[in-house]
């Protein structure tokens, strides 16, 4: 989106995708946590 000079899309995407990080790390301490326990049982 830079290179095209879409800045407003670059931020947007940007934010996505710290939005996405963010979201993959809350899952997988759910999921280590967990989940993966009670699959243990």
């Amino acid at each position: 989106a830079k290179q095209l000079g879409r800045s407003d899309c670059a931020n947007v995407l940007a934010k996505n995708l710290k939005e996405e990080e963010a979201t993959d790390r809350k899952l997988t301490e759910i999921a280590e946590s967990k989940i993966n326990l009670q699959a243990a049982e």
